[in-house]
């Protein structure tokens, strides 16, 4: 996994590429990479679904004090041969 970096917008993040994380207070929460395109989710469904597995409202993510944060991550699937 990469280093995590701030970002300033909720649109900064490639979906399928980078890992994001949220945090605004002490709830945060944070879905790999591949989370968004296996589930089939555009960036907006996958900033809804992370509030929600932080136990925030889903427009949470629009809110002026939450936290954006990404990163990278080598992703292994089962039974996969390098």
């Amino acid at each position: 996994m990469s280093q995590t970096k701030k970002i300033n917008r909720p649109d900064e993040f490639t979906l399928g590429k980078e890992g994001i994380i949220i945090r605004k207070g002490p709830a945060s929460a944070v879905f790999l990479p591949q989370v968004a395109t296996e589930q089939g989710w555009g960036k907006t469904e996958t900033l809804c679904q992370l509030c929600r597995k932080a136990g925030l409202s889903p427009d949470a993510w629009k809110e002026d004090d939450m936290e954006f944060f990404v990163f990278t991550a080598d992703v292994f699937h089962e039974g996969e041969k390098s």
